[in-house]
């Protein structure tokens, strides 16, 4: 890490990773994913380079800044400066992108500039894909890996690792027996299997539940693990599912050692809480329809993240945490009932 930015980072909190929230625009239409009603509320932009800066004093004490929130990361106009000062104040790098805009010369620009992390979204393993992420294909998405496989051999190169989102709607876990198969084709560095963990409408909610009742879940989780026996390096296939027959308890956001900046700057402990008191956004778990809200502790506008960081509301929200003391956005988050099938 260079001396001047460890001199800058003083004081700051040492975290595991920050998620930079840095565009709310986005070129996909996948039905899961709220951007499309928080664009109709007008929050479709990109963040400015100052906060981004203003921001930066904090990247040489993560582990890993990840540049994305509810939007397309290869959209801002400014993605690789942000990615450069990222590896200049000594962290990792990571992105996840729907494919559309990777180019050959995007994906060397990103090799060169040193992107430890590439992860790509799909939610299938055929074509059945395409109508779940319209305006993410997965065919782009197939030739956005042989591209990285390549350019990444010809400059002998090791990053950036490549990184699966797989999402697993409950209508598609007929696909679970075919997705090893998939999965050893597109020869990723890591697999990450999810469950949706935010369902914006009743219709939505359906598509987090896979199973019948308890005992089938079980059956769905041994297929999970007979599938990913199935695969290639077998280790490097993760799952995060929600499991509504858990008692609930500690956020998978790692909200002690991680934290999440949106595009205008508000810092708020996750990605689920990048929301507006005047959006009227609702979540459905279990059946019952819950507020989202801002959990907001400060804005960078206003004050640094070392600052915010050690603020009291702030401090007193990653204490309480642990003893069941959460706020009402977070007693109905999926997140808090993620099940990684060890």
């Amino acid at each position: 890490m260079p001396l001047l930015s460890s001199l800058a980072a003083l004081g700051y909190p040492s975290l595991e990773w920050i998620q930079v929230g840095i565009t709310t625009k986005c070129n996909a239409a996948c039905i899961y994913c709220p951007h499309p009603m928080l664009e109709k509320a007008g929050r479709s932009r990109h963040m400015s380079m100052k906060i981004f800066t203003a921001l930066s004093p904090a990247f040489a004490r993560s582990g890993m800044v990840y540049l994305q929130g509810w939007g397309e990361p290869m959209l801002h106009p400014e993605f690789m400066s942000m990615l450069k000062m990222v590896k200049q104040k000594g962290s990792r790098a990571g992105a996840t992108s729907n494919a559309s805009l990777l180019t050959e010369d995007r994906i060397r620009r990103l090799v060169d500039e040193g992107l430890d992390v590439l992860g790509l979204s799909v939610a299938g393993v055929d074509m059945a894909n395409d109508s779940i992420r319209p305006g993410s294909p997965l065919e782009k998405v197939q030739k956005s890996v042989e591209m990285v496989h390549r350019i990444k051999a010809a400059k002998g190169s090791a990053a950036p690792m490549l990184h699966l989102a797989y999402m697993l709607l409950a209508s598609r876990r007929k696909d679970i027996p075919q997705m090893s198969g998939f999965f050893n084709a597109l020869g990723m560095d890591q697999i990450v299997v999810s469950s949706l963990t935010l369902a914006i409408n009743r219709e939505m909610e359906k598509e987090i539940y896979p199973a019948e009742d308890r005992d089938d879940f079980e059956r769905f989780k041994d297929e999970l693990k007979e599938m990913r026996s199935r695969v290639d390096g077998m280790e490097k296939v993760f799952f995060h599912i929600c499991n509504p027959y858990l008692s609930g308890g500690m956020c998978s956001e790692n909200i002690q050692r991680a934290c999440y900046v949106d595009v205008d700057g508000r810092v708020l402990p996750c990605v689920y809480t990048d929301v507006t008191e005047e959006q009227k956004v609702h979540r459905y778990f279990r059946g019952e329809r819950h507020l989202l809200y801002p959990l907001e502790f400060g804005q960078l506008s206003r004050s640094s993240l070392k600052r915010i960081w050690r603020e009291k509301e702030y401090l007193q929200f990653r204490e309480q945490f642990p003893h069941g003391s959460y706020p009402e956005v977070c007693r109905s988050c999926c997140k808090r009932f993620i099940d990684d099938l060890s």
